[in-house]
C-alpha cells in the first residue's frame, strides 16, 4: 500500500493506493467516505480495499477536506478521478459511502465518465438524513447558527453553509440522468440515519444494469455485516468488470 497526496487546487488530498500483485485490470476503484468519516473507515474501508485489490483491481482511498459541502466534495472527487486517469490510465468505478455516495452520484451525473457506481448506505435526501443525524442542531443550522458536534471523532464546529447546498442538488434526478452503467446499492434495513426507503428510491431512479442488496438488521455502518458487504461488492465487481 502506498501513501501519497493528490493535488486539488493548491492543496493535497491524503490518499492511499492499493496496487494488486500480478496482473492488473483496466479498472480502479475510488472510495469516497461519509460525513465525519475517513479514508480508513475504522478499518472497514481498508479491508474492503484489500479484498478488491486481491481481485486485480487497483483501489484509491482518500480523505475529503473535513466538514465541507457537496460542491467541494464533487470537486475533490474530480481531482482524484483525473489523477487516476493521468497517472494510472484506468477506467474508474466509484464506491461511495453515505454522503460520499451522494457526492459520487452528483459527480457521475455531471461528468458521465464513470464505468460503475457502488453506493453504500447512501442518501438522496440529505435534508432528511441530517435532520435524523443532528436533531435540533439541524434546525439551528437552517436558521443561520453554527453548532458544535461532540462525537467519537472529537469536537468540531459545523457552520450553516454546510446545509445550505442541500436544496440545490436533486440527487434522484441526478441518478436518473446517469448514462447506463452498472450500479450496486448496499443498505441496512435498520439504518437510523438513512432510512432504507431512500435506497429503494435510488434503485428505482437509476437505469440498468442495477443490483441492490439489503442487509437484514444492518445499521448505517453495516457494522455487523462488513465482511458480507465486502463479499457482495467483490461479487458485483467480478460479475461486471472482471473478464
Amino acid at each position: 500500500m502506498e501513501e501519497f497526496g493528490i493535488d486539488c487546487h493548491g492543496y493535497k488530498l491524503q490518499a492511499s493506493l492499493h496496487k494488486p500483485v500480478g496482473q492488473e485490470s483496466q479498472y480502479a476503484v475510488i472510495m469516497c467516505h461519509g460525513f465525519r468519516g475517513s479514508k480508513d473507515g475504522g478499518g472497514r474501508a481498508v479491508a474492503v480495499a484489500n479484498a478488491i485489490s486481491g481481485m486485480g483491481i487497483s483501489v484509491i482511498r482518500f480523505n475529503f477536506t473535513p466538514l465541507q459541502g457537496l460542491s467541494k466534495q464533487i470537486e475533490e472527487i474530480r481531482a482524484v478521478v483525473q489523477y487516476c486517469r493521468s497517472h494510472m490510465g484506468k477506467q474508474i468505478i466509484l464506491l461511495g459511502r453515505s454522503m460520499g455516495g451522494s457526492a459520487a452520484i452528483a459527480y457521475t451525473a455531471a461528468f458521465q465518465n464513470i464505468a460503475g457506481l457502488c453506493l453504500w448506505a447512501t442518501p438522496w435526501n440529505l435534508e432528511e438524513t441530517f435532520q435524523l443525524a443532528l436533531g435540533e442542531g439541524y434546525e439551528r443550522l437552517k436558521i443561520g447558527d453554527s453548532i458544535s458536534l461532540n462525537d467519537e471523532y472529537g469536537i468540531v464546529t459545523l457552520t450553516p453553509e454546510f446545509v445550505q447546498e442541500f436544496s440545490t442538488y436533486h440527487l434522484l434526478d441526478c441518478m436518473g440522468a446517469i448514462q447506463p452503467i452498472p450500479v450496486f446499492i448496499l443498505h441496512g434495513d435498520r439504518d437510523a440515519i438513512v432510512p432504507v426507503c431512500q435506497a429503494e428510491a435510488l434503485y428505482q431512479a437509476c437505469g440498468h444494469p442495477k443490483e441492490m442488496k439489503v442487509f437484514s438488521g444492518g445499521d448505517h455502518h453495516l457494522s455487523q455485516h462488513s465482511l458480507e458487504a465486502a463479499q457482495a461488492i467483490a461479487s458485483w465487481l467480478k460479475q461486471n468488470f472482471i473478464r
